[in-house]
């Protein structure tokens, strides 16, 4: 142990160079790609690099900003689930009851389960002859084309992502709710405050940190979101719901233009930089504070 507290780079290496070969490589030929022109005559071969013509070209297109703006929906509407609805039911979760304890048990299966999954057993929910479809057949309030219109895919998609991103936001949250002081939720007990007003004056203020942190991965989440995009309407609709990740996608493998997949790929890792480096600087803020 003082060997390796005098020198600790050696014990370091090997998950620095998986780090390096799993990570750090392939960023750096995405990089390299989106700069390059890659077509299906020279994938193997070398790349002649081109600058910025492939942002330029990818930035003046209409599917690019529609795909931007289906994106920043579907981001929107995770960022509620997961700070509104998961702060809501950490605060009813907080209580140890047998109750509680199996409600998290349940989260947490849903949570691990693969995406493959989940997402064909929605899509068949989803069936316009599926078991959702028919209960809204039963109060005379069906059937609904959840996946195949246009206007509802997207917000489809968004409820299934919600629902299998809910339980991490939910454990994260209470988790941080069990470490608020129990001397301070005493002494607001005492001054007479009921359970909405503890949860909005003090446990929400003590979250903050928390929740900033919590919002940037909702953000990463969202900007990444492909399989569950892809299982249940590939993008469809038309493009209705092909947000960049589907976009970069289909742009690299079904219209074998690497550099434009690349691209998109990339910019959609700027948008979301250019997002999270504020929320960041602002918990470091906190924290010294």
């Amino acid at each position: 142990m003082r060997r390796a507290a005098r020198a600790p780079w050696p014990y370091l290496l090997p998950s620095g160079l998986v780090l390096l070969a799993f990570a750090a490589y392939p960023l750096f030929v995405l990089f390299r790609m989106a700069f390059s022109d890659v077509g299906p005559t020279n994938l193997l071969r070398g790349w002649h690099f081109i600058g910025v013509e492939n942002y330029t070209k990818v930035l003046s297109t209409v599917d690019f900003w529609r795909s931007l703006w289906l994106t920043v929906e579907l981001t929107a509407a995770l960022l509620v689930s997961s700070l509104g609805i998961a702060f809501m039911c950490a605060s009813m979760l907080l209580r140890p009851v047998r109750s509680s304890r199996f409600v998290l048990a349940l989260m947490a299966f849903v949570w691990a389960m693969p995406a493959i999954v989940s997402g064909s057993v929605w899509k068949f929910l989803f069936d316009s002859d599926g078991l959702i479809n028919s209960w809204l057949s039963m109060v005379r309030l069906g059937p609904v084309d959840w996946l195949s219109s246009a206007e509802l895919a997207i917000w489809s998609v968004a409820m299934v992502l919600a629902w299998a991103g809910l339980p991490f936001s939910i454990m994260v949250v209470r988790a941080a709710m069990l470490g608020v002081s129990p001397e301070i939720l005493e002494a607001a007990a005492i001054d007479g405050a009921g359970f909405w007003r503890t949860q909005r004056s003090i446990i929400f203020p003590q979250l903050r940190p928390t929740l900033w942190i919590l919002g940037v991965l909702t953000v990463i989440y969202a900007f990444k979101s492909f399989d569950f995009i892809f299982v249940l309407t590939k993008g469809g609709p038309g493009t209705s719901s092909s947000t960049l990740p589907v976009l970069a996608y289909f742009s690299a493998f079904s219209g074998f233009n690497w550099s434009n997949g690349a691209t998109i790929a990339v910019l959609a890792m700027i948008v979301v930089a250019v997002v999270s480096v504020p929320y960041m600087r602002s918990v470091q803020k906190e924290a010294a504070e």
